[in-house]
């Protein structure tokens, strides 16, 4: 079961990709508590250090995740030793990718649900991109169900903006919570996925990514 002091809160993302000059454990922590501070209700951390840090810092909510290359590409918490690594760590829920388009190779999801629920009885929260991964996801016993996916996979890389009929169509369709996460960009659009229902709303790169706040604000100069 989700945390229910996540209910209406933000939930800050703080990652940083590979190669990128955030991409260090101290700094993700420094912006972790940064977050916190600024009143942020939970935390969104990738890898077993960085949620190591996070968690000697907060007792805030937790969504662990460990991204893996396989076969060159990405996969969200692929399989249970991933898993059970962050939740050790000190991640209270484990989010993995539950869309149609999982790697092959990665255990398949409905089965990890099953697993973690288990054998780490500790709850699930399905990335998705779609409706229908979305009841999907639901059916096999996810616990809470985020838009992470969307726009990130084959059918809907075009997008770079917030599905708001898609998050309105999943809020009506859903049994478990909704949280709204991927291209929320001003405070606005959180309150306004709050007023739909959405249950939470992860907020990363427009918080935590001093390159891309730099580049939406040198873009307006040039437009």
């Amino acid at each position: 079961m989700i945390p229910d002091s996540l209910h209406g809160t933000l939930i800050v993302s703080c990652q940083a990709p590979p190669g990128d000059p955030l991409d260090n454990v101290d700094t993700l922590r420094r912006m972790a508590i940064s977050a916190v501070r600024g009143g942020a209700g939970g935390l969104r951390a990738n890898g077993v250090e960085n949620i190591e840090a996070f968690r000697q810092e907060t007792d805030v909510p937790i969504i662990g995740i460990l991204k893996r290359k396989i076969g060159g590409e990405v996969s969200i918490t692929p399989d249970f030793a991933a898993a059970i690594s962050i939740s050790d760590a000190g991640a209270d829920i484990i989010a993995l990718d539950c869309t149609t388009n999982r790697l092959a190779a990665a255990e398949p999801w409905p089965q990890l649900i099953r697993r973690i629920h288990g054998e780490i009885c500790k709850p699930v929260l399905a990335d998705i991109a779609t409706l229908e991964d979305a009841l999907a996801a639901q059916e096999a016993g996810a616990d809470a169900v985020a838009t992470t996916l969307y726009g990130f996979t084959p059918e809907t890389a075009q997008f770079r903006s917030v599905n708001w009929k898609l998050v309105e169509r999943l809020i009506q369709s859903l049994r478990v919570p909704l949280i709204v996460e991927g291209h929320i960009s001003q405070p606005e659009e959180v309150r306004r996925a709050l007023d739909l229902g959405a249950h939470a709303v992860v907020v990363g790169s427009a918080i935590t990514r001093p390159e891309a706040i730099t580049a939406r604000f040198v873009k307006a100069i040039h437009a």
